[in-house]
């Protein structure tokens, strides 16, 4: 069974499972991306999250990310194997995640998948910060409109501003304006984005969905 923790800064979460876990839940994820067609610039966006996503959880099974002695209940302990995301990563992969379940045929086994990811981050969430985690926690799955051409620029752009603040829980607790803001059009931050974004494309001479961040800052988890 999948498990997720906090990092210790509050950053962001370690997600746990045997090679059995993470492989289902590597198959769901591109099970759903497979169905997005890379060609559309209201899909791209979204297949690459998803992608991004899948590419953690896959060297996390491989043994390249973390490891971890795990026992239960005083049993015998066990090798898990495990990756990091930052909050409003794994919040915009989850969001992409569900928006496109429900366009694809999936089985029991891609539910519990889903169910079960939601289940422990929300768990990890409560268990960083109770009172922030009550605001966040609507926001999983669902409340989120990432299907727009910009996904992708806008979940870069909320990485950086967001490990980019000094951690601890006043910044845990702007994760539900962050998203909101970012995600809706009608936000001054989103215009102000797309300006920015519209100017760059310009002078890059390229397509506003096919600019992405080169530099990221270090993560303190």
């Amino acid at each position: 069974m999948l498990q997720a923790f906090p990092t210790k800064g509050g950053t962001g979460v370690s997600i746990f499972g045997d090679y059995a876990d993470l492989s289902s839940l590597h198959d769901t994820i591109h099970h759903i991306a497979d169905a997005l067609d890379e060609g559309n610039s209201y899909q791209k966006g979204q297949h690459m999250l998803l992608m991004n996503f899948a590419y953690e959880v896959r060297h996390a099974y491989q043994g390249t990310r973390l490891t971890e002695k795990m026992s239960f209940d005083g049993e015998q302990s066990f090798n898990y194997y495990g990756f990091q995301l930052v909050w409003t990563d794994i919040l915009i992969f989850i969001s992409a995640l569900r928006t496109n379940a429900g366009y694809v045929s999936t089985g029991r086994l891609n539910q519990a998948s889903l169910y079960l990811l939601e289940y422990v981050v929300e768990n990890a969430l409560n268990s960083y910060d109770a009172a922030g985690a009550a605001e966040i926690i609507p926001l999983i799955g669902r409340g989120l409109s990432i299907s727009g051409e910009l996904a992708f620029i806008i979940y870069q752009t909320l990485h950086v501003e967001f490990v980019s603040e000094k951690i601890g829980k006043a910044r845990f607790r702007k994760i539900p304006k962050l998203l909101r803001s970012y995600f809706s059009s009608w936000s001054p931050e989103h215009k102000q984005l797309v300006a920015h974004l519209t100017a760059s494309a310009k002078a890059n001479n390229c397509e506003i969905h096919d600019l992405e961040f080169s530099d990221f800052p270090d993560i303190e988890w």
